[in-house]
Formats: structure tokens, C-alpha cells, sequence
């Protein structure tokens, strides 16, 4: 068996996957489902979660519309450490804490993802998940570089300083103490979150910052999924078939 990766001490880890999406914007209900390179999105992500030394369990979540579709794929690979597939629920939050709710006891660390950001590494997956173990909390992220502009009717109010701030991406990974309690007092308070990280802040849980990578992109857009399948071709490229 494999040494846990530094910080994690022999945590138990698991990671939450959320395949619910219903892909407005890319015109694609079940988004998760969609062909990239050869194959559905969604295999990426679990192929980065099964190669992550520090992950035991992944959970599965998904919608009325993904959950055959799932299923189907799972019955077609060997990902050897999903360990359940659950309905989700009407927001991403509900979502995230069903699946969080039906994690094994012994789960003493968690990650979440998000089935839409398929370039994932497995090596961003155990940074998150060994920072977590350190602090609590932690999140993939990476500095904004472009001139961000406040704007109000089509018309620029403002120029923002950029210099502090940080455009969030998931793994986000958690001790789970930590998230469970979060999303309770959240809940509790009906805070709307839009990441896991905001339950966190809200109850004033510092979240340390995991440097990501901007290739660990979300696919929203047609375009996206032009550029994953790109990204995808160059990492895939010189390696064997």
C-alpha cells in the first residue's frame, strides 16, 4: 500500500463528484454525458479521482436526467473506488450535502468536484485534500489575471484591483468535522452558497488556497469544450495509447 501523501497523515479521503448538471448554457441537458475527446466528460474526473494514491472512496452525484447515463458508464470502465451513486438535489448545495451525507464513517477527509472540469489532476486532488488535513479547509484556485471592470447597465463603473483576488475552482476539500458542521449552520441559516468554500466562510472557517491550474478549466460553453479537447490532445500527446 501506498504512504499517504505528506499532511495527510493516514486520513481516510474520499471525493465527492457532482454530475448533475443540466447544461443550459452549453444547450446540453445532461452536460456531464457530453462526447470530449472520444468519451463523456464525466470519465475524466473519475479517472483523476481513482488515480489520486490519497482517495479510498468516490460518491457520485447526480440528476434525474444524468443518473442512467451514469450508471451505464460506470457498468463500461473499472473505477474501482466508486462506492455509491446518489440523487441530488434542486440546488448544486443540496447536491454537495447529499453526498457528502452518505460518506463511510470512517471518512475523515473530503473533496469535491465538479464533473464539469475534466482536465483535473490527480496530484491537485491530494494537494487539496493534504492542505485540508492541515487547516480544515482548502480550495483550488488561481489568480485572476485580466482587468476586471465593475459595470451597471452596459456602462463601466469601475476598474477593480485584481492584485487580492482569486477565481476559485474545485477540488475543494475539507476535513470532514469541518464541512458537516459548516453545512448544517448553513442550511440552518438558509445561506445560499454558490461553493463549498462559501459554507465555510460564512461560519467563519478560514480556507487556505491550493495554487491550481488554469488548464483545470469549467466547462459552461460550446467553446469550452472545443478548448478541453485541445488541452486534452497536448497532455495526451507523446504518451502512449
Amino acid at each position: 500500500m501506498m504512504d499517504p501523501p505528506s499532511g495527510l497523515a493516514g486520513d481516510l479521503a474520499a471525493v465527492v463528484i457532482v454530475a448533475g448538471g443540466r447544461g443550459e448554457r452549453l444547450g446540453m441537458p445532461a452536460k456531464v454525458l457530453v462526447p470530449l475527446a472520444g468519451r463523456p466528460m464525466l470519465a475524466y474526473a473519475l479517472d483523476a479521482a481513482q488515480a489520486a494514491a490519497a482517495v479510498r472512496d468516490i460518491v457520485l452525484v447526480v440528476g434525474a436526467h444524468t443518473r442512467a447515463g451514469v450508471v451505464a458508464l460506470l457498468g463500461t470502465n473499472v473505477w474501482t473506488k466508486v462506492v455509491a451513486v446518489v440523487d441530488g438535489g434542486e440546488r448544486r448545495q443540496d447536491s454537495v450535502a447529499a453526498g457528502v451525507a452518505t460518506l463511510s464513517a470512517d471518512v475523515a477527509l473530503v473533496a469535491i468536484h465538479d464533473a464539469a472540469r475534466p482536465l483535473v489532476e490527480p496530484a491537485l486532488i491530494e494537494q487539496c485534500l493534504a492542505a485540508a488535513a492541515r487547516t480544515g479547509a482548502a480550495i483550488a484556485a488561481v489568480p485572476m489575471t485580466d482587468t476586471v471592470k465593475r459595470v451597471a447597465l452596459d456602462w463601466v463603473v469601475a476598474t477593480v484591483p485584481r492584485e487580492d483576488l482569486w477565481t476559485a475552482q474545485t477540488p475543494q476539500a475539507f476535513r470532514r468535522d469541518v464541512l458537516v458542521a459548516a453545512i448544517a449552520v448553513g442550511e440552518a441559516a438558509g445561506h445560499e452558497v454558490t461553493d463549498e468554500a462559501g459554507w465555510c466562510e460564512a461560519l467563519g472557517v478560514p480556507v487556505a488556497i491550493v495554487t491550481g491550474s488554469p488548464t483545470n478549466l469549467k466547462v459552461t460553453r460550446p467553446a469550452d469544450l472545443t478548448l478541453a479537447a485541445a488541452l486534452l490532445a497536448t497532455r495526451w500527446a507523446g504518451r502512449e495509447p
